[in-house]
């Protein structure tokens, strides 16, 4: 896997153009790679296909925070408490009938995860003899959930999150639980997309770039067909 700075030099590269006279903005390379990838991956993973790690991502150490369960349910089960994210969660690739979190449970890695289900299920949840002390996992209004029968629940203070966001980049204001909080991701870090989907998006985005660089910008205002090298047409 390359970084985005990689996939932004390709992109350079194909236009002919270098970094100091690019006409595009490298935030809208990265808009483009970023839809061309969602609707890659979710064309590939709506076939049932297993998920490759590698284009997951994590927020490895997110607080949660207790809350009224009012902010977000009508029907909480008796002997539950509600937890949440202290933040909003970026929104992740749509699959069937399911978001694309994939995992959420404790920050150590090897630890039980949690129980993901759809927030609709809400009200049933724990009522089995062996489910009683789960703890269930949604997601709801941009933050994810955590409730349970388990009075253990009250002592969980962080969560690692796995899940295929739509947007790779905004991981970048999560940090990880080392001591000076090192951000979850950064342009230099490898971008979640393996070299085959790139082969088959990069094509698509440099078409859409040509596209968009063969219509002038009408600086002088004039509704004048102008032309890229000051001439104009008659």
């Amino acid at each position: 896997m390359l970084s985005l700075i990689d996939y932004h030099s390709q992109l350079d590269e194909a236009l002919n153009v270098n970094n100091s006279d690019s006409i595009f903005d490298t935030l809208y390379y990265t808009d483009l790679i970023n839809e061309q990838r969602s609707l890659g991956l979710r064309n590939e993973y709506n076939k049932d296909r297993e998920i490759d790690p590698n284009i997951e991502q994590r927020i490895p150490c997110e607080d949660v925070i207790l809350v009224n369960g009012d902010e977000c349910c009508t029907e909480i089960p008796i002997g539950c408490k509600i937890l949440r994210t202290k933040n909003k969660i970026p929104n992740t690739i749509e699959l069937h009938q399911k978001k694309g979190i994939t995992s959420v449970g404790p920050v150590t890695l090897t630890s039980k995860r949690f129980t993901l289900i759809n927030y609709n299920r809400v009200p049933y949840i724990g009522n089995g003899r062996t489910t009683s002390n789960a703890i269930y996992a949604f997601l709801y209004n941009e933050y994810i959930y955590f409730i349970s029968r388990n009075p253990s629940l009250i002592t969980l203070k962080k969560v690692l999150i796995r899940g295929i966001f739509e947007d790779p980049t905004l991981l970048a204001k999560f940090t990880d639980c080392s001591a000076n909080g090192a951000p979850c991701w950064s342009p230099s870090d490898p971008y979640p997309l393996n070299d085959w989907m790139w082969a088959y998006i990069k094509p698509q985005i440099i078409q859409q770039l040509m596209q968009k660089r063969q219509i002038p910008e009408d600086e002088n205002n004039n509704a004048n067909d102008d032309l890229g090298d000051g001439r104009t047409a008659n």
